[in-house]
């Protein structure tokens, strides 16, 4: 835990700038919220019989389910989405969605993990966050808390994000505290077939880019593979200083199957990313290799289905102005995972899973970790479903932790859901923390969380819609660094609420926007580092004529607490408003152009203090597609 400081650091000048932040956001969101109300939209009216396919969540629960049965709170991004964004930073796009935001320390390729940066999710840090590549865990056993590292993914190579908010240990183990994050590279098509894509972008910053995809399917098999590299001269990270931090960074991803019969299937994919970012001191670089591999075999047998996997990661850093100039993390994993559809209402999901990681810095470590756990999906009645997941977890150096969540959905009527999710979860000390080279602790014990959420999705004709969430999570047991890494008495709470909309306006504008209110305090209620009170986040799109397009996004953030920069001295960020946009034009046959400048209103801010953020930037590209 990052060291925090007092809530009275919040109060600046003559007034009260909390309340004064708080009433401005507060107005905007509710106006949007207002605004989403057909009734205000007579064109939108007119396209009310437009049929609106229900998306499938494919992490949310141990199997499938359509997105309006499960009672997870749940965000899906997908391929035209990422592709249409005003930003092609996919944390950028990925905080377009309530409840989660997002630091880094400097431009591409700073610091994005651990107390420097990274991703929040309802207030709570990368450390309480599992990301799965493909299905792969990616989280780094070898950094100071396990946890992924942001910049060693660009948004050029990702197909699909599904982000499940809330405690999730009783589904994924250790780290889901505070949610899920499943990315999609590569991902082979089940229709027959030939598809691909190659594109270039030049801009700011000496930036270069080139993407590349290729699919081919046949009845019984398919293939993808995906390919990215960018390069950019850079900006200093640091605002004291005026050298160029460059940043090199390949993306690579694969994935095939191969149909032995209809029943049974024969998976291969992977991964390999390698990123290179130059220091402000000198001629230092740290380079990063992350590879991943999973091969599965998907077999159904009557009511029952069966999905047997093993895969192997591997994250390989050097950094060579730390003592610790080298470090590699790997992660092996073997697996079952089996569903029996006892009846149209009753699913029943169960499976088994062997992981071991493995740190090597000047030592070497390893933890290993048995899991069972099952799930009950249950529609009570053809408006009400309910879901119970239960695991337990026989780690190697604490022993036994288990965990549950119960779910629930009830579609009140045609035009509302209403959904909950109770779950208690648990994060695991980290390798480092037990076993590393400064201030290690082998007696640790897993934190313990308890998460409870409540939401309502009202959508209207036309296909616009609002939702709010009320969250909460509790932490006990906290595993914070002083001297060394101990246990803390207490608990820490994280709380707020949720607010997202979307109105098509007419058949070729629409408007988005998200709203979040977060409350993230320590066990003495000092607010928690890096947590922006409040998140507003605004977009349109919009098909200007059949061959113009456009897009923008406004970010604003604003309220975080006193926190520790570059110079190592505790201040306060200053609150911001950071707009994108994007044109572009389809000069036919599969070929796009397109021209999008990041922060277009060139505001000058710090999100994390002594850090720079980019000016101005414009950027050209061209996509062919075929």
């Amino acid at each position: 835990m990052t060291r925090q400081d007092d809530p009275k650091t919040r109060h600046r000048g003559g007034h009260d700038p909390e309340r004064f932040t708080m009433t401005r956001l507060l107005c905007g969101a509710s106006l949007f919220a207002l605004a989403t109300i057909p009734a205000v939209t007579p064109r939108a009216a007119a396209a009310q019989d437009i049929l609106q396919l229900d998306p499938i969540t494919v992490y949310a629960n141990q199997s499938d389910l359509p997105l309006s049965r499960t009672g997870a709170s749940v965000d899906i991004i997908d391929a035209d989405e990422i592709k249409g964004s005003a930003s092609d930073s996919l944390t950028d796009i990925m905080s377009q969605t309530p409840g989660v935001t997002f630091t880094q320390a400097g431009g591409p390729g700073g610091l994005s993990y651990s107390n420097t940066g990274g991703i929040r999710i309802r207030g709570l840090g990368d450390r309480y966050v599992t990301v799965l590549l493909n299905g792969i865990d990616i989280s780094d056993p070898s950094s100071p808390q396990t946890s992924f590292d942001w910049k060693n993914v660009l948004g050029g190579g990702i197909g699909r994000v599904e982000i499940v908010k809330g405690a999730q240990s009783a589904l994924y183990g250790s780290e889901a505290v505070g949610g899920l994050v499943a990315l999609t590279a590569a991902d082979a098509a089940e229709e027959p077939g030939t598809s691909g894509s190659v594109g270039i972008e030049v801009g700011s910053y000496g930036t270069r880019r080139a993407t590349l995809s290729y699919g081919v399917s046949t009845d019984r098999s398919g293939l993808a593979v995906t390919a990215s590299r960018t390069r950019t001269d850079g900006f200093s990270a640091f605002s004291s200083d005026s050298e160029k931090d460059g940043f090199a960074g390949g993306q690579y991803s694969f994935d095939a199957y191969y149909d032995l019969t209809p029943d049974l299937r024969l998976g291969l994919t992977g991964f390999s990313f390698d990123s290179e970012f130059d220091y402000d001191s000198g001629a230092n670089t740290a380079d990063t290799r992350t590879r991943g591999l999973r091969a599965y075999v998907e077999a159904t047998t009557g009511p029952l289905q069966h999905t047997f996997d093993i895969s192997r990661f591997t994250m390989d850093r050097t950094t060579p102005l730390g003592f610790t100039p080298e470090f590699e993390g790997m992660r092996d994993k073997i697996g079952y995972n089996g569903s029996w559809t006892a009846s149209p209402a009753l699913t029943l999901s169960y499976g088994a899973d062997w992981t071991q990681e493995t740190a090597d810095s000047f030592t070497k470590k390893e933890v290993r970790v048995t899991g069972a756990f099952t799930e009950m999906q249950y529609a009570a009645t053809p408006d009400l479903d309910l879901a119970l997941s239960v695991r337990h977890d026989e780690n190697s150096q604490f022993g036994g932790f288990t965990t549950g969540r119960a779910a629930l959905t009830w579609r009140a009527r045609n035009d509302l859901t209403l959904r909950s999710t109770l779950a208690n979860g648990f994060r695991a000390p980290s390798l480092n923390e037990l076993y590393g080279n400064f201030g290690a602790n082998p007696k640790l014990d897993p934190e313990q969380s308890r998460s409870f959420d409540l939401g309502v999705e009202k959508t209207f004709v036309g296909g616009a819609s609002v939702t709010a969430t009320l969250f909460y999570t509790e932490i006990d047991d906290l595993i914070d660094y002083t001297t060394a890494y101990n246990q803390i008495d207490g608990t820490s709470a994280s709380k707020g609420i949720e607010l997202s909309g979307k109105m098509p306006v007419t058949d070729r504008i629409t408007l988005t926007g998200a709203f979040t209110y977060t409350d993230s305090r320590d066990k003495d209620e000092n607010p928690l580092q890096r947590v922006p009170r409040y998140a507003l986040d605004l977009g349109i799109l919009a098909d200007i004529t059949d061959q113009i397009s456009a897009a923008a996004s406004l970010t604003r953030r604003a309220d975080l607490a006193a926190t520790y920069g570059a110079s190592g001295v505790q201040s306060v960020p200053s609150d911001y408003t950071v707009v994108n946009a994007k044109l572009g034009y389809d000069f036919g046959n599969g070929v796009e152009g397109y021209v999008r400048v990041e922060n277009l209103f060139d505001e000058q801010y710090e999100a994390i203090p002594g850090y720079q953020t980019s000016d101005r930037a414009a950027y050209f590209g061209v996509v062919a597609s075929f």
